[in-house]
């Protein structure tokens, strides 16, 4: 068993790094799809989860949306977003949320962080 012992200890680490790495290129690659012809509309809010707030006085809270494109309606779960604890209230269910969408392919979306109402 000691004879294999040091190809775990190695093994372990590297995959672990390795699916790290994946993750973020998973991520890289959908920011690259919606930077080539990117469609900034509202969709709609599912429903949504709130966290725990900070010291701060900000809450991250996980959503899902729904939009529609040439009479498909896309959804996309599980999403993050970071808010003040007062604007709780306005993030409700069937409220509207500012997403970017790739124009080739809906399915590659995510909010819109960047759009001037979610800015305080």
């Amino acid at each position: 068993m000691s004879k294999y012992s040091g190809i775990i200890a190695i093994i372990a680490p590297v995959l672990l790094i390795g699916y790290f790495i994946i993750y973020m290129l998973q991520g890289y690659y959908v920011y690259l799809k919606i930077k080539k012809d990117p469609v900034y509309i509202k969709a709609k809010i599912d429903s949504y989860v709130p966290g725990r707030p900070d010291d701060m006085g900000k809450v991250d809270i996980t959503i899902t949306y729904s939009f529609t494109v040439d009479k498909k309606v896309y959804t996309k779960e599980k999403q993050s977003l970071n808010i003040n604890t007062l604007d709780l209230i306005k993030d409700q269910v069937a409220k509207e949320v500012p997403i970017v969408y790739y124009r080739k392919d809906p399915n590659y979306s995510k909010i819109d962080v960047y759009d001037e109402s979610l800015r305080n």
